[in-house]
């Protein structure tokens, strides 16, 4: 009896030793000086591509930036504290454009989301005959690879069927890359260069945004604890939306919070590149470049579809039925001046479909014996 409670005792006390190692390596200023060389690092590429007048260019220029550090050293990763800010940042900014005339497309939404649906099952179709028959990759492999977003779940199912997890993720974090540099030019191109219409509105003030802040980040905490992807983005989305919709704030985020939170975000996002294999990025590249070519080619379809059909304009179609990237291209809606509440609805969506769905396909792979046909990847 005294052995069980000595032994019951000693695992409280573990239990707490580990809590309060997690809460320090959360809170640590250790790799505070590292995060700062970070973001300097993402700050001047953010700036140069803004300079250069490049669209998105904050935040597609602190992705590249970080990125390519990587190749000659290691960034340090942002840690708990810095990410919650940048993910909240952002949700805020976007919540604020929230106004009575703000849903002027919601009689679109049903029907937009439907056919994104129809968008998201060909664009992995697309993507996976690029690999199955021009690459030559097993069937799963080749459709892990093109599934647009989860990437977490996807790294950790191509492991447990087997296949090779470091392609897989190559493939994926290549797509981001993709859709940060290349899309605000295609929405720019396409709009006439008529974009960033955010700084012509007022702006709220600093007794606006740090409460905004404040409970878009308690509210983040929550839909995060539900188990929400993206849930300090989507949490600030919300309480923003609501605070401004109500007229507790009657402006947007001013553009220096603009600027802040896609250094934040990119820099993050750049990170993920740490460890990457830049020379197995050479060997697929042909692969990886047609793949995302061939999503893009559909996404571009039915946004054209979509656009003439329901009236809502092609950028913000477009930007709505992206392949993946979810926090970039809601952030990137925004500071290209086109509709963040209609892009963030139909990403929030395609998340949820992709993630309702997925783990029965992933069953029916493991049934079929996904992880013999994946050894043999190339």
């Amino acid at each position: 009896m005294a052995g069980a409670q000595n032994k019951d005792a000693q695992d409280k006390t573990a239990q707490n030793k580990s809590w309060r190692e997690k809460t320090w390596k959360w809170l640590s200023l250790k790799t505070l000086p590292g995060e700062c060389l970070t973001l300097a690092i993402g700050a001047f590429g953010g700036l140069l591509f803004t300079y250069l007048h490049i669209p998105g260019g904050a935040m597609s220029g602190s992705v590249i930036a970080v990125a390519l550090t990587t190749v000659y050293a290691k960034p340090t990763p942002l840690a708990g504290p810095l990410r919650v800010l940048a993910l909240s940042t952002m949700g805020m900014a976007i919540g604020a454009v929230v106004g009575p005339d703000t849903f002027a497309n919601m009689a679109a939404y049903p029907g937009s989301m439907a056919l994104m649906t129809l968008c998201v099952i060909l664009m992995t179709l697309a993507s996976t005959a690029v690999w199955t028959y021009v690459m030559g990759w097993p069937p799963a492999m080749a459709l892990l690879s093109s599934v647009p977003g989860s990437m977490s779940y996807i790294l950790s199912v191509s492991m447990s069927l087997g296949a090779d997890a470091a392609k897989v993720a190559v493939v994926q974090m290549s797509r981001v890359i993709f859709l940060v540099t290349v899309l605000p030019f295609i929405v720019v191109w396409e709009s006439g260069d008529h974009h960033a219409t955010l700084a012509q509105v007022p702006v709220d003030t600093i007794k606006v945004i740090a409460p905004t802040l404040a409970v878009g980040i308690v509210t983040g905490a929550v839909f995060t604890r539900l188990g929400m992807g993206g849930g300090f983005l989507f949490g600030a989305l919300v309480a923003s939306g609501v605070i401004h919709y109500l007229g507790y704030g009657e402006g947007r985020a001013p553009g220096w919070v603009l600027f802040v939170g896609q250094i934040l975000l990119g820099s993050w996002v750049g990170t993920r590149f740490v460890g990457f294999d830049w020379r197995l990025f050479g060997k697929i590249f042909l692969g990886t470049t047609a793949s995302v070519g061939a999503a893009m080619g559909v996404s571009v379809i039915f946004a054209m579809g979509v656009s003439a059909f329901f009236g809502v304009s092609f950028g913000t179609t477009l930007m709505a039925y992206a392949p993946g990237g979810q926090d970039a291209m809601m952030i990137l809606a925004l500071s290209l001046g086109v509709d963040p509440i209609f892009v963030s609805a139909h990403h929030l969506a395609r998340y949820f479909f992709i993630n309702l769905t997925l783990p029965f396909i992933v069953a029916r792979m493991q049934r079929a014996g996904g992880a013999d046909k994946s050894e043999d990847a190339a």
